[in-house]
């Protein structure tokens, strides 16, 4: 098979992997690049993988000796998070979930990942996304950002209760704020990049009827994003932590005590929580935004760069495979 493997990624042929325990064999349809991969890549997050990726919607080939009792077939189209390998007899793995279990691998980080023509994904972890025979959604590769990307925006909003609140989105480029306000995904758009703090607070009360905000979710790693939450929530409000940054962010203790703000912690959910995401976006009928270039495996070093760069307004950077 044709992977992206090693470090720099060289397009090699590699032996289609044999599915063990309860692995299932895929033929990937399309993965996605994930901005994750480039901390991946740089070593940031562990050694790295032979082949990395972990956005992907992809075709089951074979079944594992021990995959057949989670109710998937050979032919059945499906996605996964990036938990893999997980005990699922823990304390945590019961209690908490299998994603926090501490025996688990990570797909594309500390395992092989998709950016390859077959890949081996944990059952246990498998959400279907269309089964075979039958019809799926509409634009089916556009759905494999979501099992990155869309899950762990969708664990925030779970975790935080605002499915349905309205939304105003930060950034300091027009093109991103631009995009979200044009795909629906922002009620109002704010460049945060001019304004002081007290500027940024007065902005936000000027639009959302005098008042600062119930939460802010914060999908960026830098540690001045963090900081500008602080500023815009309000009392008894919330800020929800997605985006990792690179080193540790003080924590302004005082801040959170005297606003009696709580800090809530979001990720890539296990399958229950993937499964939800997926049927709220394929009954809404939304799509994540794709870049309408035909990216080849080929052109993998290429996406990285631009990704890099910050030029990434077009759309998620996806290969189709087939």
């Amino acid at each position: 098979m044709k992977a992206a493997a090693n470090k720099p990624l060289v397009i090699q042929d590699l032996p289609i992997p044999k599915p063990q325990g309860r692995q299932v064999l895929v033929r990937v349809q399309a993965a996605s690049l994930c901005h994750s991969d480039l901390a991946t890549i740089t070593g940031a997050l562990g050694p790295l993988p032979v082949i990395i990726g972990h956005e992907a919607v992809s075709v089951i080939q074979e079944l594992g000796p021990d995959a057949g009792k989670y109710d998937l077939h050979v032919g059945d189209t499906i996605g996964s998070g990036l938990w893999q390998d997980s005990c699922l007899e823990c304390v945590d793995c019961k209690t908490a979930g299998p994603q926090f279990c501490k025996k688990m691998n990570l797909l594309g980080i500390t395992t092989a990942g998709y950016f390859a023509e077959y890949a081996l994904v944990d059952a246990a972890t498998a959400v279907v996304v269309k089964r075979a025979g039958e019809d799926g959604p509409r634009s089916l590769p556009a759905l494999a950002p979501v099992f990155c990307a869309g899950i762990t925006v969708w664990d925030a909003l779970e975790r935080s209760e605002l499915l349905g609140a309205k939304v105003i989105a930060l950034d300091v480029r027009n093109e991103q704020l631009i995009a979200a306000q044009n795909d629906g995904s922002a009620d109002e758009i704010i460049n945060t990049r001019s304004l002081s703090p007290e500027g940024l607070a007065r902005k936000v009360q000027e639009i959302n009827g005098g008042l600062l905000v119930d939460k802010a979710i914060v999908t960026s790693g830098a540690p001045q994003a963090y900081q500008t939450a602080i500023g815009i929530v309000k009392p008894i409000g919330s800020i929800v932590a997605v985006g990792l940054p690179a080193a540790p962010v003080p924590l302004p203790v005082g801040a959170f005590a005297i606003g009696c703000l709580k800090l809530i912690g979001a990720k890539v959910p296990g399958q229950v929580g993937a499964k939800r995401c997926l049927d709220f976006t394929v009954r809404k009928d939304i799509r994540p935004r794709i870049n309408s270039r035909k990216f080849v495996l080929e052109d993998i070093n290429e996406m990285i760069d631009l990704m890099k760069a910050g030029k990434v307004d077009e759309g998620r950077m996806m290969i189709e495979f087939f």
